[in-house]
């Protein structure tokens, strides 16, 4: 999939300088210590001077079982790859720039008797190889400028004269706890975010050192909370942490409810969709998921990569997501090597997860007796995985790492089926996978793909939410097992086609022209290569007009010939409208044929 770089713009700098008062550091956000003077080396007055110094973040580490963060063993750890500035003190003008080294240390010279502070930015970026922008911004703050514009977080050091000769001089940005809740200003909370995503970055690097990174935006807030409904970025009800494919990465802060400054598997769990999006290629439509769910493979695949990445990139496989039960922090942990999941399988993230972690991981355990390291994993991911015909899930990516180190098919083998995912013989298309999830309920589950002729001829195939229900009632998360249906096509001769999905469910009478959402409404997305191919100018999709009991369209665009892949599903399983009661099942009769 091409994809076009994007580079930051002057809206976003804008800002960047404006100290105003939702910014760490303008209300003595951040503790500055050292000598003003100390260490002198005798500089004539109005020469030169150095300031050194040391930049740090406090960091709550898990406490035992994840059971909320110890901050009764709060670590000192250094603000690595930050932007470190001296700026004057009288006119808010930058004297020097430098960024921190990975002990946190840095050096800046200024001119003798200068009234100036350190300021310390959110952000990490990097020009050559490799090369990487990311800056942690509040989404809640002059919402009245585009996202990527809201002011970046800075850490600003008290003002100080620095004298005629060298000053060391550290920073250090405190969690602002006071003892069961937070107290003062969380400066620690960007640079925890950043140095997580910097380690994350390092693993990728270390195995592609000439990488270059897409532009990141990273948006916390201390109002980013936990809510249902739509979501109100301004307002920081974002819901959940996520990263939503535009570059933009929403994390949880507020105090009492779920905060993810330090929980940073969660950060690295985010990022990793973001290398997956940007880096490889993601087909998964997202939405709600938990342990033990059957989810839609593109999904499974998807969760699992970015849980076994953050085990990988943080060298530990104790995932740790803490939040509040009431007015107490606790938290829930994942064992990203064991973590018992429910039903193994294709469709179930925690197998995914671990088949991933074990192919990077050296410990011994069970079948877990090899280990290929993380550049196989990355090289399939950046090539095989982004360029695949089918629809990303573990056949797909498995099947190429196993064709490209048949030295260890046994291995790899041995890791799938533990997890009751085919090995021998995979391919991308998961044919020959008997594995449905419940012993042969709900049908609608195999096989994974459906073979469609674009010649006219009619095939029924089914939508079934039994995985997406409670009890009897739809919860219209939309990314369960079977309520997406595969198909896949060989186009012989180019030009337009025509498709027509018809419901063959019966429905209700329709009572009320006005809202037909008891009424069947079939969605089909085309795809070849990982490009859609139904899309038209403005993004809309032909195929998703939301015609009642059926959808027919001819594609915007001839069709080359070769391999299509198709995801159909019925629209009311993701509709938070639809009737709670509307049928389980949903079928269509398909057809493809040449636009006349």
């Amino acid at each position: 999939m091409e994809r076009r770089r994007r580079t930051r713009g002057s809206a976003g700098s804008l800002v960047l300088l404006v100290c105003a008062s939702t910014f760490l550091g303008c209300g003595g956000g951040g503790a500055d210590s050292g000598g003003g003077n100390g260490n002198g080396t005798g500089n004539d007055p109005g020469a030169g001077v150095t300031v050194t110094g040391k930049a740090r973040y406090e960091f709550p580490p898990p406490a035992a079982n994840c059971n909320g963060l110890d901050f009764d063993a709060i670590q000192l750890l250094p603000i690595r790859q930050a932007t470190i500035q001296l700026i004057d003190a009288a006119t808010n003008a930058v004297l020097d720039e430098t960024l921190s080294d990975d002990n946190g240390d840095f050096a800046l010279t200024v001119d003798a008797d200068t009234n100036a502070f350190l300021r310390i930015r959110s952000q990490l970026k990097r020009s050559g190889n490799p090369s990487w922008d990311v800056e942690v911004r509040d989404n809640t703050s002059r919402t009245n400028l585009a996202l990527d514009a809201r002011p970046l977080y800075v850490l600003d050091g008290s003002a100080f004269d620095t004298g005629t000769a060298d000053v060391a001089r550290d920073v250090t940005a405190t969690t602002g706890w006071g003892g069961s809740a937070y107290t003062a200003v969380r400066a620690a909370a960007p640079f925890a975010i950043l140095d997580a995503i910097y380690e994350a970055m390092l693993l990728v690097s270390s195995e592609q050192p000439e990488v270059q990174f897409e532009l990141l935006d990273v948006f916390w807030s201390v109002n980013n909370t936990a809510t249902g409904g739509e979501r109100n970025l301004d307002a920081g009800e974002i819901g959940t942490s996520f990263y939503r494919s535009d570059n933009k990465l929403f994390l949880l802060g507020a105090d009492g409810v779920d905060t993810e400054e330090f929980d940073d598997h969660v950060i690295v769990h985010e990022w990793g969709h973001f290398y997956e999006d940007t880096l490889s290629r993601s087909d998964s439509i997202g939405g709600a998921h938990g342990i033990g769910d059957l989810l839609d493979m593109r999904v499974a695949f998807g969760e699992g990569f970015a849980t076994a990445y953050s085990g990988m990139a943080l060298e530990s496989p104790d995932y740790c997501d803490t939040l509040w039960f009431g007015e107490t922090l606790r938290g829930f942990g994942i064992d990203i090597e064991a973590q018992p999941g429910g039903t193994a399988g294709w469709f179930n993230e925690i197998s995914v997860m671990k088949f991933l972690y074990d192919l990077w991981d050296s410990d011994a355990d069970g079948l877990d007796t090899a280990s290929l390291g993380f550049g196989p994993i990355h090289r399939i991911m950046t090539a095989a995985q982004a360029e695949t015909p089918a629809f990303t899930s573990i056949f797909s990516f498995a099947a190429a790492l196993r064709a490209e180190n048949p030295e260890e098919a046994a291995f790899i083998d041995d890791l799938l089926e533990a997890e009751n995912i085919m090995g021998v013989g995979i391919d991308a298309f998961g044919e020959g996978e008997l594995n449905d999830g419940q012993a042969g309920t709900p049908e609608d589950v195999l096989p994974l793909y459906t073979a469609l002729v674009p010649d006219g001829s009619v095939m029924e195939i089914c939508s079934n939410s039994e995985f997406d229900r409670s009890g009897a009632t739809l919860t219209a998360d939309g990314n369960k097992l079977a309520e997406h249906r595969f198909l896949r096509m060989t186009v012989d001769i180019a030009g337009p086609y025509t498709f027509e999905i018809i419901t063959t469910t019966e429905m209700p009478t329709e009572d009320d022209p006005e809202d037909d959402r008891d009424q069947s409404d079939p969605d089909i997305l085309v795809l070849r290569n990982g490009e859609v191919q139904n899309e038209v100018v403005g993004g809309d999709l032909q195929g998703f007009s939301g015609d009642a009991n059926e959808e027919v369209f001819t594609t915007p665009n001839a069709l080359a010939a070769g391999d299509y892949v198709m995801a159909l599903t019925e629209f009311r399983y993701h509709d938070e409208e639809s009737p709670a009661d509307y049928p389980a099942r949903t079928c269509f009769d398909v057809s493809v044929s040449p636009a006349l």
